[in-house]
């Protein structure tokens, strides 16, 4: 019984993941959830207590997704972070609702205040992924994989940024945009520079 209750669960979130990638979360009602993942709407609210608990399971298990792919890169050094961010890219070109879903979430919780719990989540990622990226790059420093980055802090966010408009870019038109090469090519700029 358990083991169907969890492949339910699965359902749901992978439901949620499509429906609020391409519909939005505030777009996209428990009935459409449930419909689609060929259950009652009432069976949703039973696993997940309200959409905003199934909304905090979606972004648990795209946080813990995200996690698992890019845990083979840790310790790699600035080579580890390049192949990861690229990596990433393929991510998001493989599965296009997860990273719609990213986007926007981020986009409908922008201008929500302060102490609003996704608002919060998304800025707190924002901060733990420039953190990592600037502590990769002045260890790369130290260790001289890199020799001209006078900003470690600069260059993370500067990555961060490329990593967001790249995503809505591509997702805007993506016949003509070719995530993973312009990746190569905006990371080649910004951390082969500071090879040199």
């Amino acid at each position: 019984m358990q083991k169907r209750g969890e492949q339910r669960r699965r359902l749901i979130i992978d439901a949620a993941i499509d429906l609020f990638g391409r519909q939005g979360y505030r777009g996209t009602g428990l009935a459409a959830i449930a419909q689609q993942a060929g259950i009652t709407p009432s069976a949703v609210i039973h696993h997940f207590g309200s959409k905003e608990g199934l909304l905090r399971a979606v972004l648990d298990e795209h946080d813990a997704r995200s996690a698992e792919r890019l845990s083979q890169y840790v310790g790699k050094g600035v080579r580890g972070l390049i192949d990861a961010l690229l990596d990433n890219a393929e991510h998001m070109r493989r599965h296009i609702h997860l990273a719609t879903l990213h986007a926007t979430l981020q986009a409908e919780h922008l201008a929500a205040d302060p102490g609003n719990e996704v608002r919060d989540r998304f800025l707190q990622r924002s901060r733990q992924l420039r953190r990592a990226m600037a502590n990769i790059l002045r260890t790369g420093i130290r260790t001289g994989e890199l020799a001209n980055c006078p900003d470690p802090e600069a260059v993370a966010a500067a990555i961060l940024a490329f990593q967001e408009g790249a995503l809505i870019l591509w997702r805007l038109d993506p016949g003509d945009i070719d995530l993973r090469a312009r990746y190569q090519t905006h990371l080649g700029r910004l951390i082969i520079d500071a090879r040199n």
